[in-house]
């Protein structure tokens, strides 16, 4: 059961998830090229889906697959002279798929990637299908397509791997189908529309996003705090949360949440409230012995408020959902409503 209620995000993906167990294809619209994907599962991918998929697209039939796959089977990068290589693999065909052009032979070529027990000497080298590495971490660490078709094959409980097209405007045959055209197709079809943004929030909301590594004293100005050691599960950031007194979190207890902040953290910058915010925070449950403060420390410098951004371009949702996890493992379930913020680059939680 994930920590947050359930939201709009989890019943699109969910259900996109539902379908791809049962074979059916979804579309994945990204919202930064504002494009759209048919995909398949590619363990569950027929004639027909494929038929359907080729049709209604370029053709240019790609199967994202993770690194382990990549390894396996030998799928090697299209540019082997580019730095850190290409994502795109050299194109295959199942062996034994005749001229491996059809529909239904690049179904068997497709489903045969999905195999955890094929073997690179199963595949023809060059073919009509073409491989597609998406990132490690998946959608957490690279937001693409081909990530989105892995995480949500894998949530489908089928192998790490998934088919997709991009979507041809029928009105514009020359141009990819994006906005609204991308909601009729899939309501004119009954396909599922999820976003990579909507998969995004739904694996943050979840997967565990942190991991508790430490825990000690740490006495300071503002009376005694105990300290919890966090670190990211998908970037390696680092992240704390002190609570007051001995360290016993009681339900209700005031929650103050801070964003790393070098112009005030560091410099004391009279022009940033964060520093002051977390001051009176640290002082106010001090003197109580009752409230908790999580210090985040996203990874990146887009990320930090800082002298080179505005806190308002720190990735709130993100930080909302570390600050969720941290809570939870420390006994507090929060609500799915990001917390209302008290400083530029700090917010709070029921207190």
């Amino acid at each position: 059961m994930s920590l947050l209620s359930f939201t709009a995000a989890d019943q699109h993906v969910r259900r996109a998830v539902s379908d791809l167990a049962d074979g059916r294809p979804v579309v994945v619209a990204d919202g930064c090229s504002g494009h759209g994907d048919l995909v398949v599962a590619a363990a569950r991918a027929t004639g027909t889906a494929i038929a359907f998929i080729v049709r209604h697209s370029s053709g240019f039939v790609c199967v994202a697959v993770d690194d382990e796959t990549c390894t396996r089977l030998e799928l090697a990068p299209m540019d082997h002279g580019g730095a850190g290589g290409s994502p795109y693999r050299v194109s295959v065909d199942g062996r034994g798929t005749g001229t491996g052009i059809s529909a239904a032979a690049r179904a068997a070529t497709i489903a045969a990637l999905a195999d955890p027990a094929a073997a690179p000497a199963d595949f023809v080298r060059p073919g009509h299908v073409i491989p597609l590495l998406a990132a490690s971490g998946g959608v957490l660490s690279a937001p693409g397509r081909a990530e989105a078709t892995v995480d949500l094959a894998r949530l489908a409980g089928r192998p790490p791997a998934g088919a997709l097209a991009e979507i041809v405007s029928s009105a514009r045959p020359d141009e990819l189908a994006s906005g609204t055209e991308l909601r009729d197709f899939a309501a004119l079809h009954e396909l599922t529309i999820v976003t990579i943004d909507e998969i995004v929030e739904h694996r943050r909301g979840t997967e565990p996003q942190v991991r508790r590594v430490t825990t000690t004293a740490l006495p300071t100005v503002h009376h005694a705090f105990r300290a919890f050691g966090y670190i990211g599960v998908h970037d390696a950031a680092e992240h704390v949360a002190l609570v007051a007194g001995d360290g016993t979190v009681r339900p209700g207890s005031p929650v103050h949440v801070h964003v790393e902040c070098l112009t005030g953290d560091v410099l004391r910058s009279t022009l940033c409230g964060c520093r002051a915010a977390l001051e009176e925070s640290l002082r106010r449950f001090g003197e109580t012995g009752d409230g908790i403060v999580i210090y985040l420390r996203p990874s990146g410098p887009a990320r930090a408020c800082g002298l080179l951004r505005d806190a308002a371009e720190t990735d709130r949702a993100a930080g909302h959902h570390i600050a969720s996890w941290i809570l939870r493992d420390l006994g507090l379930p929060v609500a799915a409503e990001p917390p209302v913020r008290t400083s530029p680059s700090a917010y709070r939680i029921g207190g």
